[in-house]
């Protein structure tokens, strides 16, 4: 086993595969005594998220559908942005600045903690002038330059995720955290000050019309009046 493993160290490029997380993965579920416990494991989990919030009504679907489903949804949609899909890939693209707001709203009850989390992640891709890339990277947590940003309804949206979270969890704190701009050491200013420029960047934009431009998308990403 040591030459083994010695082998596989010296030859990065061995040809043989890398068993041990296989192996640690079969072992943890070798027997039925484990995969019960692990089932129950995750009952557990799920029992203490989804019994946060519990409506009972005299429609029996309903409530199976507020308690159960709709929340399940929310947390997968936290996890996993849109990393599920071909084309909405977290990886590939990154997770949007206006999706991860917006998928606050559904888990915020659930783990505020987390959300509170997110929040600071989203904030620290912005921009000092309030505009915001359009999506970020969750592994690196930096801005896509690929896609860039010029959707002027994005910085709103932080405002919005934020509001949802204070609201819920009565934590305050949150504004005086210390958030840098495009993730650079030392640009680091109060998270309330993230949403001030948000809020400016919108009404500090505006047409002929005294309107909020569009830019690349309101929202809508067809929309591109750039």
């Amino acid at each position: 086993e040591s030459l083994h493993e010695a082998f596989k160290q010296s030859v990065p490029s061995s040809p043989i595969i890398n068993k041990v997380k296989a192996k640690a993965m079969i072992s943890a579920f070798d027997t039925t005594a484990k995969v019960d416990a692990a089932f129950a494991e995750l009952k557990a989990y799920w029992d203490r998220l989804l019994d946060i919030y519990v409506v009972k009504t005299d429609e029996e679907k309903l409530d199976r559908m507020v308690n159960i489903w709709n929340q399940y949804q929310c947390m997968i949609t936290f996890n996993m942005s849109r990393s599920a899909s071909f084309f909405e890939s977290g990886i590939g693209r990154g997770m949007g600045f206006r999706d991860s707001n917006q998928d606050l709203v559904g888990f915020v009850h659930q783990i505020p903690e987390r959300a509170r989390e997110r929040i600071i992640d989203i904030a620290s891709t912005q921009f000092p002038d309030g505009g915001c890339y359009h999506q970020y990277q969750p592994l690196t947590k930096r801005g896509n330059n690929d896609i860039g940003g010029g959707f002027n309804d994005d910085p709103m949206w932080l405002i919005f995720g934020t509001v949802a979270y204070i609201k819920e969890s009565g934590d305050f704190s949150i504004l005086d955290e210390p958030v840098p701009f495009d993730n650079k050491e030392g640009s680091e200013v109060s998270l309330f000050e993230h949403l001030r420029v948000s809020f400016n960047h919108v009404i500090e934009n505006l047409g002929p019309h005294m309107l909020p431009l569009i830019g690349r998308a309101d929202w809508n990403d067809c929309l591109n009046l750039n």
